[in-house]
């Protein structure tokens, strides 16, 4: 992280495949390693790490298959100040009411529930009882 005029920037790094534009999910294993997402390093110094775990674990393969032939380091610059910011509290306020407002209507099915039992017994009981 480092500050700019004031400004805190977050700076990540990912490994991005540059025909298909995935990004590397890190770990060892070659296989299935390209994902929609893939994994951030937080620093340079990560990234490299993970490079090197890659190499000791397929050194043998990589001169015939190696599947960051076609990849490229990104550095990802966040602004904190640039992004779209909302309270805590409106969020948690939001989804308490949504909370309420989904037991009340439990609660008022289970309710509308016992209603129609009751109502289906007493049915039950009037023919009995004629």
């Amino acid at each position: 992280m480092k500050t700019t005029m004031n400004q805190v920037i977050h700076e990540v790094y990912k490994i991005k495949h540059k025909e298909t534009g995935l990004f590397s999910r890190g770990g060892t294993d070659p296989r299935n390693l390209w994902t929609k997402e893939g994994k951030s390093w937080s620093n340079i110094g990560h990234l490299k790490n993970h490079l090197n775990q890659y190499i000791g674990m397929n050194q043998r393969s990589l001169l015939k298959n190696n599947s960051y032939e076609n990849a490229e380091i990104v550095k990802v610059e966040v602004n904190y100040d640039m992004c779209f910011k909302t309270d805590v509290m409106d969020m948690m306020s939001i989804m308490i009411d949504k909370k309420v407002k989904a037991e009340e209507e439990y609660q008022d099915k289970v309710k509308k529930w016992h209603e129609e039992r009751e109502r289906k017994q007493l049915e039950e009981l009037k023919r009995k009882y004629e």
